[in-house]
Protein backbone atom coordinates (compact mmCIF):
# COMPACT_ATOMS: atom_id res chain seq x y z
CA UNK A 1 0.00 0.00 0.00
CA UNK A 2 1.19 3.47 -0.77
CA UNK A 3 2.54 5.59 1.86
CA UNK A 4 -0.19 8.29 3.13
CA UNK A 5 -0.03 11.83 1.60
CA UNK A 6 0.14 14.90 4.11
CA UNK A 7 -2.70 15.94 2.30
CA UNK A 8 -4.79 12.64 2.44
CA UNK A 9 -4.14 12.49 6.09
CA UNK A 10 -5.64 16.12 6.28
CA UNK A 11 -9.09 15.71 3.83
CA UNK A 12 -9.40 12.47 6.02
CA UNK A 13 -9.19 14.18 9.89
CA UNK A 14 -10.90 17.34 8.13
CA UNK A 15 -14.20 14.85 6.69
CA UNK A 16 -14.07 13.02 10.09
CA UNK A 17 -14.07 16.59 12.38
CA UNK A 18 -16.80 18.05 10.35
CA UNK A 19 -19.30 15.29 10.71
CA UNK A 20 -18.71 14.25 14.29
CA UNK A 21 -19.13 17.68 15.03
CA UNK A 22 -22.51 17.94 12.80
CA UNK A 23 -23.61 14.49 13.05
CA UNK A 24 -22.58 12.66 16.00
CA UNK A 25 -24.15 10.91 18.30
CA UNK A 26 -23.73 9.94 21.99
CA UNK A 27 -22.25 6.09 22.96
CA UNK A 28 -21.20 4.29 25.99
CA UNK A 29 -19.63 0.89 26.05
CA UNK A 30 -20.64 -2.31 27.16
CA UNK A 31 -19.46 -5.04 28.38
CA UNK A 32 -16.58 -6.52 30.35
CA UNK A 33 -13.10 -5.92 29.51
CA UNK A 34 -9.89 -7.69 30.36
CA UNK A 35 -6.72 -5.02 30.77
CA UNK A 36 -3.47 -5.78 31.76
CA UNK A 37 -0.44 -3.41 32.49
CA UNK A 38 2.86 -4.26 30.92
CA UNK A 39 6.24 -3.97 32.44
CA UNK A 40 7.90 -3.57 28.89
CA UNK A 41 7.31 -2.59 25.08
CA UNK A 42 4.44 -4.85 23.95
CA UNK A 43 3.83 -4.91 20.35
CA UNK A 44 -0.08 -5.06 19.61
CA UNK A 45 -1.89 -5.33 16.79
CA UNK A 46 -5.70 -4.61 16.44
CA UNK A 47 -7.45 -7.22 14.33
CA UNK A 48 -11.51 -7.20 13.83
CA UNK A 49 -13.41 -9.48 13.82
CA UNK A 50 -13.55 -10.10 10.08
CA UNK A 51 -10.21 -10.75 10.28
CA UNK A 52 -8.66 -7.64 8.71
CA UNK A 53 -5.71 -5.57 10.79
CA UNK A 54 -7.12 -2.43 12.04
CA UNK A 55 -3.91 -0.75 13.24
CA UNK A 56 -0.56 -1.81 14.67
CA UNK A 57 1.07 0.28 17.96
CA UNK A 58 3.87 -0.64 21.03
CA UNK A 59 2.05 -0.51 24.10
CA UNK A 60 5.15 1.30 26.56
CA UNK A 61 5.97 0.13 30.32
CA UNK A 62 3.15 1.36 32.11
CA UNK A 63 0.11 1.23 29.36
CA UNK A 64 -2.63 -0.93 29.44
CA UNK A 65 -3.64 -3.95 26.63
CA UNK A 66 -7.26 -3.93 26.52
CA UNK A 67 -9.10 -7.01 25.08
CA UNK A 68 -12.54 -6.03 24.04
CA UNK A 69 -15.65 -8.03 23.88
CA UNK A 70 -15.34 -8.77 20.40
CA UNK A 71 -11.89 -10.27 21.13
CA UNK A 72 -10.10 -6.75 19.55
CA UNK A 73 -7.02 -6.22 21.09
CA UNK A 74 -5.57 -2.35 22.19
CA UNK A 75 -2.96 -0.31 23.67
CA UNK A 76 -4.52 2.73 26.42
CA UNK A 77 -2.06 5.11 28.38
CA UNK A 78 -2.69 4.71 32.05
CA UNK A 79 -4.48 8.47 32.59
CA UNK A 80 -6.88 7.38 29.59
CA UNK A 81 -7.39 4.01 31.66
CA UNK A 82 -8.14 5.53 34.69
CA UNK A 83 -10.34 7.83 33.48
CA UNK A 84 -11.92 5.52 30.95
CA UNK A 85 -12.21 2.15 32.95
CA UNK A 86 -13.04 1.16 36.45
CA UNK A 87 -12.07 -2.16 38.09
CA UNK A 88 -15.22 -4.75 38.55
CA UNK A 89 -16.30 -5.79 42.05
CA UNK A 90 -14.05 -8.80 43.04
CA UNK A 91 -12.66 -9.08 39.97
CA UNK A 92 -9.01 -9.27 38.52
CA UNK A 93 -8.28 -7.85 35.47
CA UNK A 94 -11.60 -7.49 34.52
CA UNK A 95 -12.60 -3.68 33.88
CA UNK A 96 -16.10 -1.84 33.34
CA UNK A 97 -16.16 0.91 30.60
CA UNK A 98 -17.11 4.62 31.59
CA UNK A 99 -17.43 7.54 30.03
CA UNK A 100 -19.06 8.15 26.44
CA UNK A 101 -17.90 8.88 22.75
CA UNK A 102 -19.77 10.89 20.00
CA UNK A 103 -19.77 8.29 16.57
CA UNK A 104 -20.68 8.21 13.34
CA UNK A 105 -20.58 5.55 10.67
CA UNK A 106 -17.55 6.84 7.89
CA UNK A 107 -19.03 9.98 6.52
CA UNK A 108 -16.73 9.36 3.55
CA UNK A 109 -18.09 6.20 2.04
CA UNK A 110 -15.61 4.27 1.06
CA UNK A 111 -12.24 2.75 3.07
CA UNK A 112 -10.40 5.08 4.65
CA UNK A 113 -6.88 5.64 6.55
CA UNK A 114 -4.67 8.06 8.56
CA UNK A 115 -2.36 8.63 11.06
CA UNK A 116 -4.09 8.21 14.19
CA UNK A 117 -2.97 9.97 17.53
CA UNK A 118 -0.85 7.38 18.86
CA UNK A 119 1.35 7.63 16.00
CA UNK A 120 0.25 4.78 13.95
CA UNK A 121 -1.40 4.29 10.50
CA UNK A 122 -5.29 2.96 11.27
CA UNK A 123 -7.68 1.95 8.73
CA UNK A 124 -11.22 1.49 8.60
CA UNK A 125 -13.34 -0.43 5.62
CA UNK A 126 -16.46 2.00 3.90
CA UNK A 127 -18.83 0.79 7.26
CA UNK A 128 -16.55 1.68 9.88
CA UNK A 129 -17.37 3.71 12.86
CA UNK A 130 -15.59 7.05 13.42
CA UNK A 131 -15.53 7.90 17.29
CA UNK A 132 -13.92 10.73 19.59
CA UNK A 133 -14.13 10.54 23.39
CA UNK A 134 -16.61 13.14 24.49
CA UNK A 135 -17.48 15.20 27.51
CA UNK A 136 -21.17 15.30 28.30
CA UNK A 137 -20.89 18.34 30.28
CA UNK A 138 -19.18 20.65 28.21
CA UNK A 139 -20.45 18.63 24.65
CA UNK A 140 -16.90 18.95 23.75
CA UNK A 141 -15.16 16.23 22.12
CA UNK A 142 -11.32 15.27 22.36
CA UNK A 143 -10.38 16.16 19.00
CA UNK A 144 -8.35 12.79 18.32
CA UNK A 145 -10.71 11.26 16.10
CA UNK A 146 -10.23 7.06 15.63
CA UNK A 147 -11.62 4.36 13.78
CA UNK A 148 -14.02 1.52 15.20
CA UNK A 149 -14.41 -1.84 13.00
CA UNK A 150 -18.34 -1.67 12.53
CA UNK A 151 -19.19 -5.03 14.62
CA UNK A 152 -16.99 -4.54 17.33
CA UNK A 153 -19.09 -0.93 17.52
CA UNK A 154 -22.07 -2.78 17.06
CA UNK A 155 -21.25 -5.72 19.95
CA UNK A 156 -19.86 -3.11 22.51
CA UNK A 157 -21.64 0.27 22.07
CA UNK A 158 -24.82 1.77 22.88
CA UNK A 159 -26.47 4.62 22.43
CA UNK A 160 -27.45 7.12 25.42
CA UNK A 161 -29.47 10.38 25.49
CA UNK A 162 -27.56 13.48 26.76
CA UNK A 163 -29.62 15.66 29.20
CA UNK A 164 -31.37 18.70 27.75
CA UNK A 165 -29.60 21.52 28.11
CA UNK A 166 -30.92 24.09 30.75
CA UNK A 167 -32.20 27.67 29.38
CA UNK A 168 -32.59 30.32 31.67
Amino acid sequence: MAPISEDEDEDVKRAMAEALDRDGKPYRKNGEFRATRVSVATPVETILADGREETKNVAAPGDFVVNGPGGEHYVVKPEVFAARYQRKRGARDVYLARGEIIAILNPLGHAIRFWASWGEVQTGAADCMIADMFDPATRKRAGQPYIIGRAEFEQTYRRVRLPSRRRF
